[in-house]
């Protein structure tokens, strides 16, 4: 029996076998589609780098996925936006907080830069020649970093200033010891002076003198000082000027051999230091203290009689700093005046 198959049912038969290959056909395409859609790419976070296979179509994609947080401080490149591409490395820095503290003003800053140096350029900070930095401009930059930028700043000042008047003393003679007199007032002077002072952060740390000009000389006062001093020997007597007034110890001698080593008929016995005569009023000193020829007044402590007017004109051995000899005609004085201590007046 010879079989037969109408027009219809081949197409039919066609018709299938053609979706069949159709569908085939888009699942090839699809896959091979869904291969080349997937991509290699390398991500280098802080440093660390991770390979990733992705179907991402965006860098910001990847990264998400990944679960790599970006927030706006952080440096990424390529951009988030840009499309990925086969083999493509994103590289990925992290901000960190560090701390700037530039003159008085502090603040938190979040970065990426690496070094003290780039992070200020992107602030736009300047330092200039005299400012101070710590740590060092060129340290590397790590979370939690505290900057110290210290500001140098100087200026130039002009101050006037007084200039204090002296007081010059004068003496005179001529008038009672203790008295004094003005005779010129002072006046203080003024001086300009220039300054170079140096600010640390606004704060002065320094003040160098630059120049120093008088204006106006200062005039010094001028006191008159009374030097004469008066010694009145008796009641009734005229006032005696003195220079000076010690206390002395005082010794006697005559002009015999206990007191000189010399009898009457030796040379120059009976003769002073001096070249003179021997006599009542004439004094032995020591002329580093007492000069010879000086006018002196001998006064008692010991309520007995002042020894009175005398003439330094001798000297002693035994004669030596604030020690007085005194001169008496006879052994018997010199015994009863013994060794005392008496006052010495300088007469004027």
């Amino acid at each position: 029996m010879e079989s037969f198959i109408s027009s219809k049912d081949l197409l039919k038969r066609l018709d299938v076998k053609g979706f069949i290959a159709i569908l085939l056909a888009a699942i090839l395409l699809m896959g091979v589609g869904f291969t080349a859609a997937k991509k290699e790419v390398i991500i280098v976070c802080d440093g660390q780098e991770t390979k990733v296979s992705t179907y991402a179509k965006t860098v910001g994609e990847v990264l998400e996925s990944q679960d790599i947080e970006i927030i706006s401080e952080d440096k990424v490149i390529p951009g988030l936006d840009e499309k990925l591409e086969k083999n493509t490395t994103i590289v990925v820095e992290k901000a960190f907080e560090i701390t700037l503290i530039d003159g008085d003003k502090e603040q938190n800053i979040t970065t990426t830069e690496k070094t003290i140096r780039n992070l200020l350029k992107t602030l736009n900070i300047e330092l200039a020649e005299e400012d101070r930095i710590e740590p060092a401009i060129d340290s590397n930059l790590l979370p939690g970093d505290k900057i110290k930028i210290t500001r140098i700043t100087s200026e130039t000042l002009v101050e006037e200033h007084e200039i204090p008047f002296q007081t010059t003393i004068k003496h005179n003679d001529n008038m009672d010891h203790g008295k004094t007199k003005k005779i010129q007032d002072g006046e203080t002077g003024i001086k300009e002076v220039q300054f170079k002072v140096t600010y640390e952060d606004g704060v002065e740390i320094e003040r160098e003198i630059i120049e120093e000009k008088v204006i106006k000389e200062a005039t010094n006062e001028i006191i008159e000082k009374g030097t004469a001093r008066y010694l009145v020997t008796s009641r009734g007597s005229k006032p005696r000027k003195y220079k000076d007034v010690m206390i002395m110890e005082a010794t006697a001698y005559t002009a015999d051999y206990a007191s000189t080593g010399k009898k009457p008929g030796d040379k120059y016995f009976g003769i002073t230091a001096s070249g003179t005569k021997a006599r009542p009023g004439v004094v032995a000193v020591d002329p580093r203290v007492i000069p010879m020829g000086t006018k002196l007044y001998i006064e008692s402590m010991d309520g007995t009689a002042s020894y009175g007017n005398a003439t330094a004109e001798d000297t002693g051995g035994a004669i030596k700093g604030e020690k007085i000899d005194l001169f008496f005609p006879t052994s018997q004085e010199v015994k009863q005046f013994g060794r005392r201590n008496v006052k010495v007046y300088i007469l004027d």
